[in-house]
């Protein structure tokens, strides 16, 4: 939750979704000694008072770093998940590197922090190769694919992520897609193959009332359904 004086991604807007009764979603980001850090973009110029590639940084570097319009300092997943404590349900969005070896390391890294955690979450990537090294070690988590609004790759590739046709390899739990982009046939098919469609992201009452039809649940910001 954010907007209305709450920063994205801070443990502040955790906190105050908890508190409203709503799960909660963040997103993670891998630093340069295999931690994971929340903040939405790889780089630190948009969000904080820091500058460059987080991928550049250890994790004690980063959780020195204030956001902007906050108090706060960035922060680890072992601090989202000692806030959360299983008091709501947990969305995590991992924000893929392009490495490949990257892409291991931060299968692996969530993987242990989650091994202690006994409350409900989801993992979710727009990558299908990071979803398809998800699945065997973490059996028991939701994994779910974000899709649509992508505009890098060439047209093929994006006709592939859009329409999902990596799901006979990566077999994802639920789908997560743009809602500008709904209806579209690529979530419509994977819901009549029984996996439920989120949608991302929903910034108004009317949005939310528009593809009502298409989702089973939205991801939002700035304003209360």
């Amino acid at each position: 939750m954010h907007g209305d004086g709450l920063v994205e991604n801070t443990l502040g807007a955790v906190e105050a979704a908890i508190e409203a009764g709503f799960a909660v979603e963040v997103d993670l980001q891998l630093t340069a000694d295999a931690g994971l850090v929340i903040n939405h973009d790889a780089t630190l110029d948009r969000t904080t008072d820091g500058t460059g590639r987080i991928s550049d940084y250890p994790l004690d570097d980063l959780r020195r770093i204030r956001i902007r319009g906050s108090d706060e300092t960035l922060s680890s997943v072992t601090d989202l998940l000692a806030l959360t404590s299983g008091r709501a349900p947990l969305f995590i969005e991992l924000k893929s590197p392009a490495d490949p070896t990257a892409k291991v390391a931060m299968a692996s890294v969530i993987t242990r922090a989650l091994a202690g955690y006994s409350g409900a979450v989801a993992l979710m990537t727009f990558d299908p190769d990071l979803l398809a090294l998800l699945r065997p070690a973490l059996k028991d988590t939701p994994l779910g694919i974000l899709a649509g609004g992508e505009e890098h790759g060439s047209l093929i590739s994006r006709f592939g992520r859009d329409m999902m046709l990596h799901t006979p390899r990566t077999k994802p739990d639920f789908v997560s897609y743009y809602a500008v982009a709904l209806p579209h046939p690529g979530p419509a098919l994977q819901r009549r193959r029984g996996r439920p469609v989120l949608s991302w992201t929903v910034r108004s009452a009317a949005e939310a009332k528009r593809i009502e039809p298409y989702v089973d649940q939205i991801i939002f910001e700035d304003f209360r359904p």
